[in-house]
């Protein structure tokens, strides 16, 4: 009978404190590590996004030049918004939007489902070429990837 009384299937208040202390000291470790991996993680995915975008208006640059009128999708100069997003693009040629350029059927935004602002010029060179640049930019501040941005030249 005085075996059942000293049975040693419970924790002890000691033991209790030993594991605690030490998850809280692989939380301490853990936590950050996490942040940064996420933080590295989501501006990875921005760039990719921005280059994604970048080499669908380069394509759709170069089905243009096939048809004889070489162009960039209009750039707005500012946010790639949604009614942007969804204009058409030349309506004298075909009433294609920026949107239907890529195969989700959205153009693809930052981390925070923000835009990327877009630009596009041409830059003439002193031999009479014509450099056609194309900049994706990221602004929004509440982004990893603020103010990255991937330019393009042909």
């Amino acid at each position: 009978m005085f075996k059942k009384l000293k049975s040693k299937s419970g924790v002890t208040m000691v033991e209790l404190v030993i594991v605690l202390a030490i998850m809280g000291i692989l939380a301490v470790t853990v936590i950050p590590m996490y942040s940064k991996l996420q933080s590295k993680s989501q501006y990875t995915r921005n760039e990719s996004n921005m280059v994604i975008i970048q080499e669908a208006f380069v394509n759709y640059f170069y089905t243009r030049y096939a048809f004889g009128t070489p162009q960039y999708p209009p750039p707005p100069d500012s946010l790639m918004t949604d009614e942007w997003c969804n204009a058409p693009m030349d309506s004298s040629v075909n009433y294609q939007t920026p949107n239907e350029l890529f195969g989700t059927g959205e153009v693809p935004k930052n981390s925070n489902n923000n835009p990327f602002v877009y630009r596009s010029w041409i830059e003439n060179v002193g031999d009479g070429r014509q450099k056609r640049n194309i900049v994706i930019k990221d602004t929004d501040p509440d982004s990893p990837s603020f103010g990255l941005e991937v330019k393009f030249t042909i």
